[in-house]
């Protein structure tokens, strides 16, 4: 029989077992995980160990609630109540190191190993308070990372933008460039008309000139 004390947790959804889909289920590397939690694994290897399991090999243990909520008051039970506690925040942070986390609930385990600690005398648990340090450690340099992550985000958005400014910008230039050679053909061409029918005029005025002295001529032959 499987036998809970108070502060007995899931190690991955960090809920107290309990009975139905709380219910502790052993699976063949020997962790104990919810069964609502081992329902809804993706990926069928142990969250703390990740050794493949079979999930037809689990087993679902029997939980005795009444021996959970009558467990011994008394020096020596206290004593074991704050064992179970320590153990299972450790267990706790072995999860995060093993299945990673979300930054919230990282952030809920580090204010319950704090609460726990500060009751405690700072002789005892040394373990756990390097592990609170470590873990309070790495989520704020992951914090960090994240903030850096958003500006550099960020940075490329705005130069993305500028990148396609200055494609239009381009094109903008291109058309410009087009437009500018068009109107020094159509000029070109207006200057070479100009110039044709000039050299027409003239031409025709010489051709009148000559006929009017042909003219000339032929009347003072008549007058001779």
């Amino acid at each position: 029989m499987f036998s809970l004390g108070p502060g007995s947790i899931c190690d991955v959804c960090l809920e107290p077992f309990g009975a139905d889909l709380k219910a502790p289920s052993s699976i063949s590397c020997g962790h104990v995980f919810c069964a609502d939690c081992l329902n809804h694994i993706t990926r069928q290897t142990c969250p703390l160990c990740r050794v493949p399991f079979n999930p037809r090999s689990i087993v679902r243990l029997h939980v005795d609630l009444d021996s959970v909520k009558s467990l011994p008051a008394g020096p020596g039970g206290e004593s074991m109540l704050v064992e179970q506690e320590a153990s299972a925040l450790h267990d706790r942070i072995a999860a995060v190191a093993n299945a990673g986390s979300t930054e919230a609930n990282l952030r809920a385990l580090i204010s319950d190993c704090r609460a726990f600690l500060s009751n405690q005398p700072r002789t005892q648990f040394q373990d756990l308070r390097f592990s609170v340090r470590m873990i309070t450690f790495l989520c704020d340099v992951k914090s960090k990372l994240r903030s850096k992550d958003q500006d550099y985000l960020a940075l490329e958005e705005k130069l993305e933008k500028g990148r396609a400014e200055y494609d239009e910008l381009q094109v903008r230039l291109l058309e410009l460039d087009g437009a500018r050679k068009e109107a020094v053909n159509a000029k070109r061409k207006s200057e070479g008309e100009k110039k044709e029918l000039q050299a027409a005029a003239v031409q025709r005025e010489l051709e009148l000139t000559q006929k009017v002295s042909e003219l000339q001529n032929k009347y003072i032959e008549l007058l001779e």
